[in-house]
């Protein structure tokens, strides 16, 4: 798949951040108001609240025990000029799951309006929560 060179250097940079938990450093790939969205709905949110829960989330994904994410595949289609829908598929490690990648895919609207491409919209393919209740990560 051919990715452009923006949207790469991106999804790198957010590939380390979130490998790293690092929410706050996450939130510079947004745009200033975005969509989040998944099975169960949409949510309209803000960077300033990303930023606020920043700590709340990194502290949820200590808490059911990440230790690595990575990005295994990247297709981006434009969809015009200022626009792209790019398909993540994402493989993320737990302490429970040891080594054994939990692979899932996230979709990702981006404006490429500025310096640099930014997320107005994410789709969760899967169901987060389900998924790691599944998998035993989540506490009783």
């Amino acid at each position: 798949m051919v990715v452009s060179e923006s949207v790469k250097r991106l999804f790198d940079e957010y590939e380390k951040a979130f490998s790293a938990l690092d929410i706050a450093r996450s939130a510079r790939f947004f745009a200033d108001t975005f969509i989040s969205a998944g099975p169960n709905g949409t949510i309209t949110n803000s960077k300033t609240e990303l930023l606020k829960s920043a700590r709340q989330a990194a502290d949820f994904y200590r808490s059911v025990g990440q230790k690595s994410a990575r990005i295994l595949s990247l297709d981006e289609q434009p969809i015009s000029e200022q626009y792209s829908l790019v398909k993540v598929h994402w493989g993320v490690t737990f302490e429970k799951t040891s080594e054994k990648l939990i692979e899932f895919d996230v979709s990702y609207l981006l404006i490429k309006i500025g310096p640099e491409p930014k997320i107005v919209l994410f789709i969760a393919h899967q169901d987060e929560q389900k998924a790691m209740q599944e998998l035993g990560l989540l506490k009783d």
